[in-house]
């Protein structure tokens, strides 16, 4: 570290900070902090205030605060507009939600099933309901009759958002090893006072996962892929799950971490 001892202004003067109204000093408006010869800083200070701003460009670590062994603690993000804490850098407005199932049985192999919101145990009510039987789940779906029973399974989006991650744990009731699929999905939901409120379209993969050798005998953790991540206040996430290989009732626990943008 450097010192001004013994050192004149003429030749330490660049390296001086200062705020840059020279009449007042610190006062009640914010004043930009730079250095001896006017080139700006990213802080601007007033007696109750302080405000950082990239002068030229937007970073990761635009503000950082570390720990004496330079643990990272705090991280503001100015590029993509996130403020990030701890040691795992997690976003500060992290969410959680879950798509949970008990004795959720398929109506056919291959076919794509809703998994509810929070909890729900297949034995009386409500149903399972259906969406597709191709690669991925259907990107629409219409209203109907049973359009109450896929209630349960939707999560409106409140504010536009950033899904992070997406992982399950899966298990099967019999000794057969199955073949289990899952499927995020965000779709757009009618809501215009129409008779047809409440009907899906536009639907987009978010993010999809596989386990193998699915039976009773073990609960298989699978970390998806994210195939998108941007979602927007309005619309709605729906969470599949496919057996590719019979009917065989499943048990799931579906997590998705997600933070406001």
């Amino acid at each position: 570290m450097g010192s001004l001892s013994g050192k004149s202004p003429a030749s330490t003067y660049k390296s001086l900070l200062k705020v840059s109204d020279e009449t007042n000093g610190i006062s009640t408006s914010a004043s930009q902090i730079e250095d001896g010869e006017g080139t700006a800083s990213c802080l601007s200070i007033s007696d109750d205030t302080l405000v950082l701003k990239p002068q030229n460009d937007n970073t990761t670590g635009a503000l950082s605060v570390k720990a004496v062994d330079n643990t990272q603690i705090l991280a503001v993000d100015t590029t993509n507009q996130v403020v990030k804490v701890g040691s795992t850098a997690t976003p500060a407005n992290s969410q959680i939600i879950e798509f949970r199932a008990e004795n959720l049985v398929p109506s056919g192999a291959g076919t794509h099933m809703f998994i509810p919101k929070g909890s729900t145990a297949f034995l009386l009510a409500p149903p399972e309901v259906s969406n597709g039987t191709g690669t991925d789940p259907e990107t629409s779906l219409a209203t109907s009759a049973t359009t109450d029973d896929v209630l349960v399974n939707l999560y409106p989006v409140p504010v536009n958002s950033t899904i992070d991650a997406c992982n399950f744990m899966v298990s099967t009731i019999t000794d057969t090893d199955t073949v289990i699929n899952v499927h995020l999905y965000k779709y757009t939901i009618k809501s215009s006072g129409a008779t047809n409120d409440g009907t899906l379209s536009a639907g987009v993969l978010l993010a999809s996962g596989q386990a193998t050798a699915v039976d009773r005998n073990c609960i298989k953790t699978v970390a998806c892929t994210i195939d998108s991540s941007a979602v927007t206040a309005g619309e709605v996430l729906a969470c599949f799950v496919e057996n590719e290989t019979n009917t065989d009732a499943i048990m799931i626990n579906t997590q998705v971490l997600y933070h406001f943008n």
